[in-house]
């Protein structure tokens, strides 16, 4: 049986009245590819958020295989682990983030290496070597010195996906990894992921392109005003959605 790698359960998370996350539960095992689809404002992305420890929620359980981020307390609200167990928990995952955030004055290989140095204390030489294989295995060899703006938006995402991959994660988490490119552009990331996929790698992509996601994921979770209204397999969700509200969204992508 694949382990579980990532697990919640319940959460609900509100910005001010307005109740963002309705009772999410999400379990993702080892090597799985999940694809999150939906409109704008759907919760996609401040769940990644939850997820990823941005964002904190109010109710719900929330753990990266043994350890334990979040959980009820007595008066049912989450009660978050303390700082040295919020730090493992960091080092499980990777995030890629749909505008780059890369850090505009340093190089490409400065990037890459900055958290397997600053936080988990990796030799530095050690470091390097592996940011300048993950480099060239992206197209990115003879970048290593160059600056965020002297890279198309391509290239940054790629130096992206390579800084979130140089920590050795479990499991890589995108959010709209390609929103920010031109089409062409598009498609180099987009393999990128998709030779990821081949590799087993565990990941949970929040994205607007379908064919994308019928292609890589094993499963494909639709969410609609704070909920998961439809999951299953790319082709119960995307080619033969149950759901009302599921049917109206790919309407409007299609059409």
């Amino acid at each position: 049986m694949s382990k579980e790698i990532l697990s919640l359960r319940n959460v609900e998370k509100s910005f001010g009245d307005t109740m963002v996350l309705k009772d999410i539960s999400l379990e993702v095992t080892q090597g799985e590819v999940v694809s999150i689809i939906g409109s704008s404002g759907g919760g996609k992305s401040t769940l990644l958020r939850c997820a990823t420890l941005l964002e904190t929620f109010e109710r719900g359980y929330l753990a990266y295989e043994d350890i334990v981020v979040a959980k009820p307390g007595p008066d049912g609200r989450a009660v978050y682990a303390d700082k040295a167990t919020l730090k493992k928990a960091r080092s499980k995952f990777g995030l890629v983030f749909q505008n780059f955030n890369l850090f505009p004055h340093r190089t490409v290989l400065q990037n890459v290496m900055d958290a397997p140095v600053r936080v988990q204390k990796v030799d530095k030489e050690q470091a390097r070597i592996m940011a300048v294989e993950l480099l060239e295995k992206f197209g990115l060899a003879g970048k290593e010195n160059m600056v965020p703006n002297e890279l198309s938006g391509g290239q940054l995402q790629r130096v992206a996906i390579a800084r979130a991959l140089c920590t050795k994660p479990d499991i890589l988490f995108f959010d709209e990894p390609t929103s920010a490119l031109d089409p062409e552009l598009t498609q180099d990331v987009l393999k990128i992921i998709r030779d990821l996929a081949e590799e087993h790698m565990t990941m949970v992509i929040v994205t607007h392109e379908m064919t994308f996601a019928r292609d890589v994921s094993d499963r494909v979770i639709f969410m609609d005003k704070g909920v998961i209204v439809e999951e299953g397999s790319p082709e119960q969700v995307i080619d033969h959605p149950q759901h009302e509200r599921t049917k109206s969204f790919l309407r409007k992508i299609y059409d």
